[in-house]
């Protein structure tokens, strides 16, 4: 007999939608968590979820559209879980982080980006994929003494507080360079490990 788990969800079966924005049409099939998230997010936008998708629709550049908004609604979640996570007095670290004049990215336990600066992004000059939602090592080389791999998992399991990389971000006709330092944040819950690395910028070869 299976076990039944507290919170186990329901049926989340696909449910096409077809959505409008200035006489266009999407049509889009997603779960149903995924279109209240999307709801929600609009909603917090102030503007209409047509009006939300249509917007998103414009920065992608991918083949799989509703792959995406997946994506884009998780990692969302997975923002406003690393807020309140951090604790009291640390909610605002995206707000931190975005403010900051140094190119910086937050990360997840399994390296994922979500969140980065205005900084970062232009460091990484144009024109560029989106990054948050990306691996680490999908956007960056990252060198480090030992192996990232191994490295990250003493500072996943609190054995340290910091790592120092060689950055390299490579691009047709252009390679940036960067040391790198990622910071573990502390955490009210010890079962949640987010970090943030932050760039100092160095030469660029063109």
């Amino acid at each position: 007999m299976a076990r039944q788990t507290e919170g186990r969800p329901g049926e989340q079966e696909p449910r096409p939608r077809i959505v409008q924005f200035n006489n266009r049409r999407y049509s889009i099939r997603l779960e149903p968590v995924f279109w209240r998230a999307l709801e929600t997010l609009a909603e917090r936008n102030q503007v209409r979820l047509g009006r939300f998708i249509a917007e998103l629709e414009e920065t992608y550049q991918g083949k799989n559209f509703s792959s995406f908004l997946r994506v884009f609604s998780m990692l969302d979640a997975e923002r406003g879980l690393a807020e309140g996570r951090l604790g009291d007095g640390r909610a605002s670290l995206l707000d931190l982080v975005e403010a900051c004049p140094t190119p910086g990215v937050i990360l997840s336990h399994d390296r994922t980006i979500i969140a980065c600066n205005t900084a970062f992004t232009g460091w990484l000059g144009k024109p560029y994929s989106p990054v948050v939602g990306s691996d680490l090592t999908a956007v960056l080389q990252v060198r480090t003494r030992r192996s990232l791999n191994e490295v990250w998992q003493d500072m996943v399991n609190g054995d340290t507080a910091a790592i120092d990389a060689r950055i390299l971000h490579v691009a047709p006709g252009r390679v940036s360079t960067a040391q790198g330092r990622i910071l573990a944040l502390p955490s009210n819950d010890p079962l949640t490990f987010y970090s943030v690395m932050w760039l100092t910028i160095g030469a660029q070869a063109r």
